[in-house]
Parts: C-alpha cells; structure tokens; sequence
C-alpha cells in the first residue's frame, strides 16, 4: 500500500519555479504551476535531460536540452515518450508524495536530499563568479575551481571551431596531470565523432577512454589517455543555435561522469559559450594556436621545450617521438640527460651553458640513442624562450642520418660494421661479407690472434635476415674439456656432479640465430663428432640426455691455426674441416696491410678520446713512422693497446714518442729486440740488417753488399723479395 511522504512546504516552491529532491535513489522533481503542484521524474525519457531545469509554462515544462515539452498533469509527451508521474497532495502547508514501499525502504537508506532550483542552487553561485571573469584565463579558472566540489574533474579543456581550416583547436587546458594533449592541438571535425555533438547539440559520456580509443582510434583519443585519463564528459558550446566548439571534463576515474552532471553542467556550457562570443576570443585563440601548433607539428624538425637539460621534457612534437621510438607519455617522463650517455651530456652541456650568456642561437651536432637503442645522429639548434616569467629551452633537431649516409658513400669505404681499412684485401673480404650474409652458409674464418676475427663474424650476423635473433659467442679454447660439451649442447639435472637443475646450451640460446665458435681447432675429438652432427642433421642431445633437440642455427667458425696441419696430425676431423669450411674468409694480418695503420690510429684516437673525455688529435709524424715499421705480432688488437697506452701518459694533445711503450721504442734502435718480437725473426734480423747497412753505405748496393760480404746478385734479390728498396 502507497504511503504519503513529505517532501516539501508549499512556501518552498514559487509559481513557475520547481524543486529536485532524492527520493529512494530516484531523481523527482516538483513543480509550482501556478499554484498547483505537480510531480514528475527529473529525466527527460529523451536522453536524460534534468526536467527540474526547464522552464514551466502553465502546466508545460520544456526540456533544458531538447526543447521536448510534458504535460504535467498526465506527464503525456507533446513530442516524445510519456514521462513518469508521481501522486501529490497538499496538506495544509506541507506538499506530500505517495510511494510503494519498496521506494520507501530504499528512502530509508538513502536520506532523501534537495535540491533547490533557485537563488542557493550552486549553478548560480558558480554562473556568478564566471561572469565575474575578464578574460577568458580567469573565466577558465572560475569554472575549474569552481566545479571541484559539484563535479569532481581532474582536466578541463576548450577546444574552438576554426572556421578557416575547418578544425577543432584546443586553446584552453588546465590539469593537475602531465599535460600532453596541449594547446594548440588540432583536429578535422568532418567525419569524426565531435562532429555530431556539434550538428546536434547533445553532450557526450565516455565512460572508458580506453576502450573507446580502441574502437574509435584519434590522436585526440590517444594523448588524453596518454596523459592517464579514464572518462569524459563533452559539451557543445554554442551562440545562436551556431557550434563554435566544446568543453570537455575528463577524469582518471572509469566511469566519473552520469546523466546527472549534464544538466547541472549545461548551463555552465551555455554561459561559457555567451562569454567567448562577447570577448571574441575565437577566431583570435583558435587561429593563433592553430597557426603555432602546425608549425610544431607540421616541422620536418624534432622539437622539444623543457625548462632545463636535466628536467623532463614539457612538449614534444610527433617527429621527436617517432624518430626516437617513445610515446608522448614516455617523453613527458624523460629529460635530454636520461636520454644522453653521461659523456655526451656533459659534452652538450658546454654548449647549453652558454645559453645563460647570449640570447642567440647554439648549435652543435650530437646523438640520441633511439628505444632500441640504435644511434641517431642529430644537428641541433637550441635557443632560450620566456613564457609566464620563466625561461625554458627550445631544441629544434634535424635528422642527419641521410647526410651521414651519403658522406659515407662519397668517400672511398674506409670501414664495414666495426671493421677499419681500406686495403685492397679489406675490400676483398668487406665485399665476402655481403655476399655470404644473406645465406645460412656456414662460413670459417682464419687469421692471426688480434686480425678481428669476431668482428667479421658479429659483421655477418648483423647484415644477415638472423640479425633481430640471438648471437652468441662461444671461445672454444677458454674451457676445459669436459665443461665444453655441455656449455655448448646444455645438460640435464643429474647429468654429472654440480648438475643440480637442467640448463640450455649455447646452441639452444642461438636458435634461430647465430653461433660464433672461436678457437675452433681446441675443440675434443668427442666434442667435434657433435658439432659435425649439428652441422650435418641440425639435431643435438644434451650431456646426460636421450632427447634429441632440433635447431636452426647458422654457424661460423674461426682459428688462428692451420686446420690442415692439425688434420695431418691427427687432432682435428678432416670431415668436419670440410663441413665448416663451405666459404672461407682469410683475414690479413696487419703487417700486411700497413697503408691501414693511420686509418687505425684515427679511429682508436677518436674511440679513446670518448672513453677518456680527452682532446687528443694526432701523434706527431716520428711516432707515426715508428707504427708503421713495426711488425705488430699482436695485430690490431696490439695496435689499440699501444695507444691506449699513449692515452695514459698524454696529458696534451698530440702523442709523442715518449708515450709509447718502452719495447716499441727500443725496437727503432735495436735490430735483435725487433727480430725476437716479430713472427719471423730470422728473415726480420736480415731485412733490418740489410736496410741499415744500405743507409750507412748512402744507398749505394754495390758498397752493401761488399759490406754484408755477399755478391751484388744476392743483395739485388733480396732488395726485391723484402721491397727494401725499389730497385
């Protein structure tokens, strides 16, 4: 059975006014029509507009949204769907409405709360300091403060129509997150879904951001999520029926806005809207910000703005993001300093410094290790700006990928990957590399200790369709024997003492990439019989297991010993040679290559001087005729030490003799410490020998040879076996 609740006086409510109240979790609002009461649900049927906030004529109410019109005393629709009724009566002063019991029951839970359209509605507090507003920044920040308490909203944002370019232009932001949707930011309204919220005039919940971006995918979308918003709540602003653009609230709650904020907030949108049009401040805001957002995003430059080279960044366009590999979000999160490598930040920092000194531009050419951290090579231009009273840093990059490239391809080809020289046996073996890259082949490379054997294999991996896969390395004369069989197939818990969990090999880790097995001919006779069934069937067992494992690897070998010899001896398989040595590459050992020896010197130079942070640019002419005479047992890898040991002992800018090491100067002057150091002493001691004896004799052969107390024939051939001299 109804029962009758009080809900209001009759006192409360003036003729043509009316009253919202709570009543057990339904929204009802109760009308004064002219001395008669009335009581309807405050949901238009048609989307939901708030009846409480429309305007009463006689027994008609209108829609606020719409404009759909109820009779109040049927609630029969003029236009649209019936709205709902509730039974009143007045007793005395008091108004009463009848309800079921259930609603009673959820009444009790729910205190029935008012609120009252009139002078204490908080709209109007709110409307009245929005018009206290002069400019649009204070209007702006009437309405975000303003709201917190009624509509709790964590960014509020403007975005006007420019009629010019036909787009939405976000002129006004104010959010206690990470801004990265920013002013100035552009989009096209035909044929996007802000589109219809304008024609029509209808607001817009999106209850999950997310899920909307999925659907629905938009930059605009994309960079509100980015900045952690969850739902929005959108509102058409309009003058004379005319769409001149929309406020948008947004919350990083799921699910933040409901019906109910609509009507509350549509008013404010109205207000809002009357106040842009008075002030003129859409064509000058959206025009202006339009203007300055395509030359940021439109720019064939990265541009960045950030307060300091240690502070994380403000803005970035979309060139910075995608030339690095990082989202907005990500960007907004960094500074150029955790970008940089320590010693290039402090390098560019020299630059940066100057900035507090002169209002001119800096430039400088630098690198920013991408997401997948390849480097990018960047020319910058960095120049100081003030905004609201605070300095800040405006870097615009230019992409010098291609330029590099090209100057690589002008010039003679100096290196391949990380390998150094132009010697014509180089180029024969840059060439190899290309042509057996895109194979699986297996490939062996020979070479002294020290020639850049790993380099050429890494050179091979890297230029090969593997080279998103793994590369693994494997020194097969750094391991005793009975450990190498199982680093390379892996074993099995329980396979032999200390197998304590089963563990993959070398080979498991590589699949689908590539194996460099150095030191090839150290490998065990037994080990050997394994790698060969690798080759041959692709198929392994781990040490302790019966399983046989299928794997696609591609293999190269290396060694410094000849592998025929080591077959006539017995200690290496003549089958197994065979099957890894399908594409041989014989690396030259520098001594045989001395016209690349001021190449290496550059580019060892060049690495230490970023290793060390020192300036050093050359060796003086005495210590560079001291490196290319001598004989470099050691090879490349012997020529790097020695200038990284120049490097400790240079404390100016060029390398003089007394910085290299001891054994390489006395090598100059004596003949028998040369000899012992090189590969071939003998034929060192008599080369050494012969070249001295001719200096001392002027060149003359006929006095050398009386000399060395051999005839000039013998002198004559072997001036032309050694090329001593041009004869």
């Amino acid at each position: 059975m109804a029962e009758w609740i009080q809900v209001a006086q009759t006192s409360e409510i003036e003729p043509g006014k009316s009253k919202v109240i709570k009543l057990g979790g339904e929204s009802v609002a109760v009308f004064n029509a002219g001395g008669k009461f009335y009581a309807t649900a405050n949901t238009c049927p048609h989307q939901g507009g708030p009846l409480g906030e429309g305007d009463l004529d006689g027994e008609v109410v209108t829609c606020p949204w719409h404009g759909w019109k109820y009779d109040l005393k049927t609630g029969c629709p003029l236009v649209t769907p019936a709205v709902k009724t509730y039974a009143l009566r007045t007793d005395g002063e008091m108004i009463q409405i009848a309800v079921e019991p259930d609603v009673r029951a959820r009444g009790q839970q729910d205190d029935i709360t008012f609120e009252v359209k009139g002078e204490t509605d908080p709209v109007y507090e709110i409307l009245e300091q929005i018009n206290l507003g002069k400019t649009l920044d204070e209007v702006f920040e009437n309405i975000y403060a303003g709201l917190q308490e009624v509509v709790p909203h964590n960014r509020l944002g403007i975005a006007l129509i420019d009629e010019l370019s036909g787009k939405l232009v976000q002129v006004k932001t104010k959010s206690d997150r990470k801004i990265v949707l920013d002013n100035g930011f552009s989009a096209r309204i035909a044929g996007s879904s802000l589109e219809r919220i304008l024609e029509l005039g209808e607001a817009r919940i999106i209850d999950d951001l997310q899920e909307h971006l999925a659907k629905t995918p938009s930059n605009w979308t994309r960079l509100i999520v980015e900045e952690g918003m969850r739902s929005s709540l959108t509102l058409p602003l309009k003058v004379g029926g005319r769409p001149i653009g929309v406020v948008f609230f947004t919350s990083v709650s799921p699910g933040a806005f409901s019906e109910a904020h609509v009507g509350f907030l549509k008013q404010i949108a109205g207000q809002l809207s009357i106040l842009i049009e008075k002030g003129r401040w859409v064509s000058e805001l959206a025009q202006s910000n339009e203007r300055y957002r395509t030359l940021f995003e439109m720019s064939n430059d990265a541009i960045f703005i950030c307060p300091s080279p240690s502070q994380t960044f403000l803005t970035v366009n979309e060139n910075m993001c995608t030339w690095l590999g990082y989202t907005h979000q990500e960007l907004s999160n960094l500074s150029l300093r955790d970008l940089m490598h320590p010693d290039e930040f402090q390098r560019v920092s020299q630059f940066l410094d100057k900035l507090s000194d002169q209002t001119d531009p800096v430039t400088f050419e630098t690198e920013l290790p991408k997401r997948d951290g390849e480097l990018l090579p960047l020319g910058m231009r960095v120049v100081r700006i003030e905004h609201g009273g605070q300095q800040f840093i405006q870097g615009f990059a230019r992409d010098l990928s291609e330029v590099k490239a090209l100057s690589e391809q002008l010039k003679l080809r100096h290196s391949f990957e990380k390998l150094i020289g132009k010697n014509r046996e180089m180029q024969e073996v840059y060439e190899l590399i290309q042509q057996v890259a895109l194979m699986s082949t297996t490939v062996l490379i020979q070479g002294e200790s020290g020639t850049g054997k790993e380099l050429v294999a890494q050179a091979i991996h890297h230029r090969s369709p593997r080279k998103d896969r793994a590369f693994v390395t494997v020194n097969c004369g750094a391991l005793v024997e009975n450990l190498l069989e199982s680093e390379l197939f892996g074993h099995v818990r329980g396979a032999f003492t200390g197998a304590t969990a089963t563990r993959p090999g070398r080979f498991e880790m590589a699949d689908s990439g590539t194996i460099f097995l150095d030191e090839v001919a150290d490998l065990s006779p037994a080990t050997q019989v394994k790698l060969l069934r690798v080759l041959q069937e692709g198929e392994f067992e781990k040490v302790g297991s019966a399983t046989t494992q299928k794997v696609d690897v591609r293999v190269i070998a290396a060694t410094n010993r000849d592998l025929k010899a080591a077959i006539e001896a017995g200690s290496f398989r003549e089958d197994l040679y065979y099957r890894l040595n399908v594409v041989p590459i014989v690396l030259p050992p520098l001594r045989e290559r001395r016209d690349d020896i001021p190449l290496l010197i550059q580019h060892f130079i060049r690495k230490f001087n970023r290793q060390n942070r020192k300036s050093i640019g050359d060796v003086l002419p005495e210590v560079l005729e001291l490196l290319m005479e001598y004989s470099y047992p050691g090879n490349v890898r012997q020529l790097e030490n020695i200038i990284e040991h120049a490097f400790v002992k240079c404390s100016g800018d060029t390398i003089e003799t007394k910085h290299l090491p001891a054994e390489l100067t006395a090598a100059k002057d004596d003949i028998l410490t040369l000899a012992f150091m090189a590969e071939k002493p003998l034929a060192t001691l008599e080369r050494e020998l012969i070249k001295k004896v001719l200096a001392q004799c002027d060149g003359k052969p006929k006095l050398a040879a009386k000399r060395l107390g051999i005839s000039r024939t013998t002198l004559w051939r072997r001036l032309r076996e050694e090329e001593v001299l041009e004869v």
